[in-house]
């Protein structure tokens, strides 16, 4: 069953109100379309994160999202599942405009007030950006079929089976 997770994030924020969760990555269905979900990696793949609102850390209300997750993935060298694990942390300062003042910080982003804030597409923004672009296994892979980079003449190859 899917739970979605709504909150008004500015009212968050100012009763510093804390949310600790998890949910399966399937849940997520465009993350899940980027992984290597199978009958048995789907079961044991979740997404943990904590949400604590804050009023007095910065001079505006923020939320500070915690996600930890261990992903599976496709190699790109040997194409058999890699794991990917995720530990992230941002921060987001809530208001109606962009922060001007703010704008050369890249340790906290800016979030929009809103009343109905679905939590489970920011987090899931949050992996699909996290996600490498080409996945890959950190040791050596197994079962790699490696070429030198010489093949052989397919018309030497023909030559061989037609000569007399």
């Amino acid at each position: 069953m899917t739970k979605t997770l709504i909150i008004n994030n500015l009212e968050f924020a100012q009763k510093q109100l804390i949310i600790n969760d998890n949910f399966a990555v399937f849940e997520l269905k465009r993350l899940a379309e980027t992984l290597a979900i199978n009958e048995v990696s789907a079961k044991a793949a979740s997404v943990h994160f904590e949400l604590s609102g804050d009023s007095k850390q910065f001079r505006y209300p923020s939320l500070h999202l915690h996600i930890k997750t261990d992903l599976p993935a496709i190699c790109q060298r040997c194409l058999n599942e890699v794991r990917i694990l995720l530990d992230l942390k941002h921060d987001y300062l809530i208001s109606e405009v962009a922060f001007e003042e703010d704008a050369d910080n890249d340790e906290i982003d800016w979030i929009e007030e809103d009343k109905e804030m679905n939590l489970q597409e920011l987090i899931e923004d949050e992996l699909l950006l996290a996600m490498p672009m080409a996945p890959l296994h950190e040791n050596n892979c197994t079962n790699v079929n490696t070429q030198s980079g010489e093949k052989p003449n397919p018309f030497a190859v023909l030559k061989g089976k037609f000569a007399k």
